[in-house]
């Protein structure tokens, strides 16, 4: 599965990815001191996934500003593209 980051002109943010994911999110939590983020699910039994990638500054800066992000599938498992919004909770200082 491929996630790519991407910017909306609303001044959110877009997670774009090309496989379904394991459930729907239920919120992205990003920890600006480390510039990392975590997929939260809505599923009690799967604690999230940690995206092994650091922001550029420009990046960080962009997602710092953002009040939510969409999570847009290209191929939901059914043929179909899928697209919802989500929370983004800034994590730090």
């Amino acid at each position: 599965m491929n996630i790519q980051l991407g910017y909306l002109k609303n001044g959110n943010v877009a997670f774009l990815s090309d496989k379904p994911l394991a459930h729907a999110v239920k919120r992205i939590e990003y920890y600006k001191d480390q510039k990392l983020f975590m997929m939260v699910y809505d599923d009690p039994d799967h604690e999230g996934d940690l995206m092994h990638y650091e922001l550029s500054d420009e990046a960080a800066h962009k997602v710092e500003h953002a009040r939510n992000v969409m999570i847009y599938i290209d191929d939901a498992g059914n043929g179909q593209p899928m697209g919802y919004y989500t929370y983004l909770v800034q994590v730090g200082a």
